[in-house]
């Protein structure tokens, strides 16, 4: 294909996020579509979850070298007394996407105030540790680890399958952001509409504003959701089996795991507006769960 530098723009982005696998070889900052930073500290945001580890089982779970630096990846666990669910949460695997990343002291403080019995929910932050430090989308080796579910060639990716092997989640949520001006959240064909639309109503409730459209202009009905179509799906597997490139979505999809992806907007001044869509949509998905616990 031709160079991304000779494309017009809007080709040219489109085919940097979804037909390439590594447009660059190192963890490029991105400095495109009106990010936001929410002044990320890795060794705070580190230190600071591991201060709960009178709370919650926190272990590191893989470990990423660069530039003679070490950066873990955590894995957290809010345990349950008997665990009849699972759920998994991925944050940071766009290393440019702060605010997932920061909703989780909030969310780990909110699963200790109000503990689970029935759920058990596991968490991994960063995924994309050297990213989230660059403020960057890529991994150290400049590869977007949300296209890597065929080759597995980063570590992070494989780490994050790993745990997801082990755990056996029943649901995931995984917490992005993009260029758009509202939230709202990819859904695989695994997620029922019904549920769909009751975590929908428990965003709205909790202050979020939905989308009307999605980040490149589609209308979104009911507004805050974008359904994978059966034609979407064709198109995934398509692209998975030509590009060898594949999200955490249609992964998941292909396990039998239902997973949403939130998506706030990095345009947001208001860090608390865009922590704040995390934190209620992993809750409220584990308040789901834990209703079918109880049936």
């Amino acid at each position: 294909m031709p160079s991304l530098s000779t494309l017009p723009d809007d080709l040219r982005l489109f085919a940097k996020y979804h037909l390439v696998r590594r447009s660059v070889t190192y963890p490029a900052r991105e400095t495109e579509l009106g990010i936001v930073s929410l002044g990320y500290d890795p060794d705070a945001y580190v230190a600071d979850l591991r201060a709960r580890a009178d709370r919650f089982e926190i272990s590191t779970l893989a470990e990423v070298e660069y530039d003679g630096r070490t950066h873990p990846m955590l894995e957290i666990v809010a345990p349950a007394q008997t665990a009849r669910r699972r759920l998994l949460v991925l944050a940071g695997v766009h290393g440019n996407e702060h605010a997932g990343l920061l909703a989780v002291g909030p969310l780990l403080d909110r699963l200790a105030a109000e503990p689970l019995a029935d759920v058990e929910v596991r968490i991994v932050t960063p995924c994309n540790p050297v990213g989230a430090a660059e403020l960057s989308r890529y991994n150290a080796e400049g590869y977007d680890i949300n296209r890597d579910f065929v080759r597995f060639h980063t570590p992070e990716a494989r780490a994050i399958r790993e745990v997801a092997q082990r755990a056996r989640p029943d649901f995931v949520v995984s917490l992005h952001e993009g260029p758009h001006e509202a939230t709202f959240m990819f859904a695989n064909t695994r997620v029922k509409d019904d549920v769909a639309g009751r975590l929908l109503a428990a965003l709205e409730g909790g202050g979020t504003e939905l989308a009307e459209k999605d980040y490149v202009g589609l209308s979104l009905s009911p507004p805050g959701l974008s359904p994978m179509t059966r034609v979407a799906w064709v198109v995934q597997a398509l692209w998975g089996a030509t590009l060898q490139m594949m999200t955490t979505s249609m992964w998941f999809d292909r396990r039998g795991v239902p997973e949403l992806t939130l998506e706030s907007s990095w345009r947001l001044p208001d860090a608390d507006a865009r922590v704040r869509a995390h934190v209620d949509l992993v809750l409220a998905v584990a308040a789901e769960l834990a209703d079918q616990a109880g049936q």
